[in-house]
Order: C-alpha cells, then structure tokens, then sequence
C-alpha cells in the first residue's frame, strides 16, 4: 500500500512530499502504537508535540526499507519528522489512497 506523505503548515502553503510504501507497520502491530495507527485508506495528521515518540518508532521500523527507494522515503520522511518536531506550525500527514 502507498501513502503520500506530506510536511505542511496549516495553511498548505509549505508542502514538501514523498510516496512511500512497504514501511507502515501493520494494524495489529501492537508495539509501534503511532505508526500502527495511521490510516491507509484515509488521513492521520502529527503534530510537534508527537514527533519524539513518532521518531522514537521511526527508527525500528528503518530496516522495513528494502529497496533504495523505500531507503530514501524513509530518511525523507525522518527528515520531515525532525523539522516538524522543531516547528509548531508544521504538521506531518499521510494520505492514503
């Protein structure tokens, strides 16, 4: 399953992207209880205030990224977590399809 994974503001106006897929753990993986949760069908939303626990997961899930383009989503994507974690008024969200 693919998933668009965006960093935005809250206007939309900064909107750096990634597909990404074969990472996201699957639903009944009860030990990564954010990552677990994000929707693949529809949209899950971070906040600053998520991003240390999120990174925390991030990290064990890193081995999951197999091929060269699932290893350079996944850093994009822990790129995007860093700066969201930083800025307040940033937002990492996935929309799935």
């Amino acid at each position: 399953m693919s998933l668009v994974v965006k960093l935005e503001d809250d206007l939309g106006e900064r909107s750096d992207w990634i597909m990404l897929h074969g990472v996201i753990p699957a639903r009944d993986e009860k030990n990564f209880p954010f990552l677990r949760c994000i929707d693949l069908y529809g949209k899950t939303v971070f906040n600053h205030l998520q991003m240390e626990s999120f990174l925390e997961e991030w990290g064990r899930v890193r081995d999951r990224a197999h091929d060269e383009s699932q290893q350079d989503a996944w850093q994009k994507v822990k790129n995007m977590a860093v700066a969201c974690q930083v800025d307040r008024d940033l937002y990492l969200k996935f929309v799935g399809n």
